[in-house]
């Protein structure tokens, strides 16, 4: 074990979570870099995030185990994605792989607990003799900050007003330049680099058996969430998903009773319903995803709380009372940061000690994932789902395509004419398969789905729960895309595409009276934003008009030949993918002025719309 590297507490000044202090995201890099030192971690910075601070990537596991990483990897690798893998070599991996766990720390910059633990948690796992076991037997990725921009304005807010009246608020404003606290909403879309850089982690490139995010909650009920998640959950993922949850919180709860932290709660508050969150959407990858909720204290200040402040749950802790999944409840008393970085790691260890001991079953589990969702797309509808030809929006058709797969969704394309429930697709057809190890994710998306309507949606007076997050989330719909569910068997001549390539765009050799640009594509409208900043005048047609090139209806953009424009249009159009047409001589129309939005920028807490929005 590494026993020449200076203590977090040495090195920082301070115990992590010691009142009144937390570590700046620049010193906690500094200290990682500092670990990269020890051949038992290997440091990686993954990019940057969204202003430009270093987005790190921990590996820590044994020295043995670093010598063959990437041996380990493959392994990890074609466990999810065993269709090609031999049974006999499958066996090889089970006997010789090793557990790969993933963690992701305060991707709510507000929630600060984690990247504070992680220092921590990575001195102890390569320095404490009891964790050669861990170190041995699995693989741990550990993304020390999710949010490193955030991070930063928490600290330096904080700190500014320490030891004044607004010591221990939230910043004002996004913690994220521009999702705030939406940045859990962007596991599907992958919209901001961050979130790019975790998913292409964790399904591009590792793909784990295991992933926990750590979060805090409000302050008033439990002390700590931790998994399985509560009813209702989503009869399209594996049960194994499910049963893993138990065992590794399971664990984890005996450890925390152990050590002393009560108020623990699990298979409360949270569903195990899908939602676009980077804890939920592994769990439709066949990756036991989960997560960690603890109370929150004032950021790095302590909150005394009153035993009778202490509420129930909207969702599996009716009662502030002793009962199956909180079978201790706290009594109230000082609640400080310090605490929830113990509880954090404890639930860690929990986590790593369950996929260490269990190491062989859990590879074995991953590989009956990934063959069980195989054979329920060869066995059961749908089959499939065709993305039709002649979509409205060909742009975002192609959006949805690289979305999926960018997360590890196969996408094929048909060689030759098929036919799928009686209606003949031309060649070029893209079709999803729903034969793939991720089908529970597919299916979660593009088959149109509907709100669990039950016992677990209502109250005992039958008043409805509200659902945690949307009711549903069909995302085809939302991007306004046609598909094909297939209910029947159906064979053809297809090819599985390694990239999605869009259509090229440009502007006419000449067009000595303008271009034309239709409306069809949600991208025209950021293209005539861009040119309208630039002062340059643009016109909608009020009367059709039909060019050899084709038919532009009424509402249609006209934009007048302009020199200024010239040489920039074509490079425009080609950086979003759009054909700009030759107006003819004369056209009807009318000039278009530049809209401005207001949107509202609040103080307290920020607004998550003007955001996405700016963005």
């Amino acid at each position: 074990m590494s026993s020449n590297i200076v203590t977090p507490e040495d090195f920082f000044g301070h115990l992590m979570g010691e009142d009144r202090k937390l570590a700046h995201w620049d010193k906690i890099v500094e200290y990682f870099w500092l670990l990269d030192n020890s051949p038992m971690v290997k440091i990686e910075e993954l990019g940057k995030s969204t202003e430009g601070n270093p987005f790190l990537l921990a590996i820590i596991t044994s020295t043995e185990n670093m010598e063959k990483l990437e041996e380990i990897r493959d392994m990890s690798w074609k466990l999810g994605h065993p269709r090609e893998v031999p049974e006999e070599q499958i066996e090889e991996i089970i006997a010789e792989g090793k557990t790969v766990v993933s963690m992701t720390m305060s991707i709510h910059a507000s929630e600060v607990g984690g990247t504070q633990m992680a220092p921590e948690l990575a001195y102890e796992l390569i320095t404490l003799p009891e964790n050669k076991e861990i170190l041995e037997n699995t693989v741990l990725l550990l993304v020390p900050c999710f949010n490193p921009d955030g991070q930063i304005m928490v600290k330096e807010f904080y700190d500014k007003y320490l030891g004044t009246e607004y010591e221990g608020c939230s910043p004002p404003g996004l913690y994220h330049k521009y999702t705030g606290h939406d940045n859990n909403r962007d596991a599907i879309n992958n919209n901001m680099v961050e979130s790019q850089m975790v998913s292409q982690l964790m399904y591009r490139t590792w793909f784990p058996q295991a992933y926990i995010d750590f979060h805090h909650m409000g302050s008033y009920g439990a002390r700590f969430y931790i998994p399985p998640f509560a009813n209702p959950i989503d009869e399209k993922v594996d049960p194994l998903i499910w049963t893993e949850q138990e065992l590794y919180g399971g664990l984890t709860h005996v450890l925390l009773e152990n050590d002393g932290k009560y108020g623990v709660e699990s298979a409360a508050t949270y569903p195990g319903e899908f939602m676009p969150t980077f804890n939920y959407v592994p769990c439709w990858h066949n990756i036991c995803g989960m997560l960690t909720e603890s109370a929150s204290a004032k950021l790095a200040s302590p909150l005394y709380i009153h035993y009778h402040q202490l509420q129930p749950g909207r969702r599996g802790r009716p009662e502030y009372r002793t009962q199956m999944g909180f079978p201790h409840p706290w009594e109230g008393g000082w609640w400080t940061l310090r605490e929830i970085v113990e509880q954090q790691k404890i639930s860690a260890y929990g986590t790593l000690r369950a996929a260490s001991r269990f190491r062989e079953m859990i590879l074995r589990n991953m590989y009956k994932k990934a063959m069980n969702a195989y054979e329920k797309g060869l066995e059961e509808p749908p089959f499939a789902f065709v993305l039709k030809p002649d979509q409205h929006d060909e742009l975002t058709a192609y959006k949805l395509l690289k979305t999926l797969m960018d997360v590890g969704v196969e996408i094929s394309r048909s060689t030759r004419e098929f036919v799928a429930d009686g209606v003949s697709y031309p060649r070029g057809t893209y079709v999803i398969f729903a034969s793939q190890h991720c089908r529970p994710y597919i299916v979660s998306l593009l088959k149109r789905t509907f709100y669990h309507v039950g016992a677990f949606s209502k109250k005992p007076d039958g008043t409805p729960v509200v659902p945690y997050d949307l009711s549903t989330y069909t995302i085809a719909e939302f991007m306004g895309v046609r598909l094909h569910e297939v209910e029947k068997p159906f064979s053809g001549s297809f090819e599985t595409l390694s990239s999605i390539r869009y259509p090229r765009g440009g502007t006419p050799d000449e067009a000595p009276n303008g271009w034309l640009l239709d409306t069809k594509a949600n991208d025209t409208f950021k293209a005539i934003n861009r040119i309208l900043r630039r002062d340059i005048k643009v016109h909608r047609l009020t009367e059709p008009v039909i060019t050899e090139e084709g038919s532009f209806n009424a509402g249609s953009f006209y934009i007048p030949r302009n020199k200024k424009l010239e040489k920039d249009l074509d490079k425009l159009a080609r950086r979003l993918h759009l054909r700009f047409y030759t107006a003819p001589e004369k056209v009807e129309s009318k000039p278009l002025d530049m809209l401005r939005i207001g949107m509202y920028q609040r103080y307290w807490g920020g607004n998550a719309d003007e955001g996405w929005t700016r963005w």
